[in-house]
């Protein structure tokens, strides 16, 4: 048996093949691009979910940003008592501006009304709305309230038109499910 091997191994970089962290990578949850060839052949409930697909889309964006103004605002404070208790964390942040807080307040407050008038894809997203609207979250805007209420309206009219699954037919001499 001849151990005398004349060709250089190979590495085989196995980390190529995996997306770097902070990587999109290829999801199945984005909106499908309108075919019209395929349209014709669709079912109701795959338009609607197309449809509320498209409104889940802007729903995360407008969600997102009124998370990140409220995390905003809860570092800021944290940043602010280190840094009246003279905590070491207090250094690794620049010194804290007073007036900051108020300007971080209104882009939260910005955004948890660009969020209540984003058209909502669930009825789990219009019971965010109705929860936010009873607990105020709109009062210190210049948005009225009848067009809050009007947005959650359309909310659930569209809904209501664009159901997620087609009703159950009764068949004939049964009774329906």
């Amino acid at each position: 048996m001849n151990t005398n091997i004349s060709e250089p191994a190979q590495i085989i970089q196995f980390s190529a093949f995996r997306p770097k962290f902070g990587k999109r990578i290829a999801s199945r949850s984005r909106p499908v691009a309108a075919n019209p060839q395929c349209e014709e052949n669709v079912s109701t409930t795959c338009k609607n979910h197309r449809l509320r697909q498209q409104r889940h889309v802007n729903w995360r964006k407008a969600d997102s940003i009124r998370e990140y103004w409220r995390a905003s605002l809860k570092m800021n404070g944290a940043i602010s008592r280190v840094q009246r208790h003279n905590m070491p964390e207090g250094d690794l942040h620049p010194q804290y501006d007073p007036q900051e807080h108020w300007t971080i307040l209104a882009k939260y407050r910005a955004a948890i009304m660009q969020q209540l008038l984003t058209p909502a894809s669930t009825v789990a997203e219009v019971t965010w709305k109705r929860a936010a609207f009873k607990a105020g979250q709109h009062r210190h805007t210049d948005v009225k309230p009848e067009r809050i209420e009007r947005a959650i309206a359309d909310d659930v009219e569209f809904l209501r038109a664009h159901p997620t699954r087609r009703p159950v037919q009764p068949q004939e001499g049964g009774a329906a499910f």
